[in-house]
């Protein structure tokens, strides 16, 4: 079975060392970071100019005392 890019982008973000953005927004393209930021807003727009029409994760990194399993 395929996996969409919505699901590549998800398993990246699970299963990526993302410690350098805790607190902050990330967005994720094609399996890479493209955006991020404290500031949502500045994350979506960076987001939207780099991916173009091609959709993206949107996700905010939570400190490791956050995470449930």
């Amino acid at each position: 079975m395929t996996k969409t890019m919505q699901e590549m982008n998800y398993n990246f973000f699970m299963e990526s060392d993302l410690s350098k953005y805790i607190g902050e927004w990330i967005a994720i393209c094609e399996n890479k970071i493209i955006a991020h930021s404290k500031n949502l807003k500045e994350v979506v727009s960076k987001a939207k100019e780099i991916s173009g029409e091609k959709r993206f994760l949107l996700a905010r990194v939570p400190s490791e005392e956050a995470m449930i399993f």
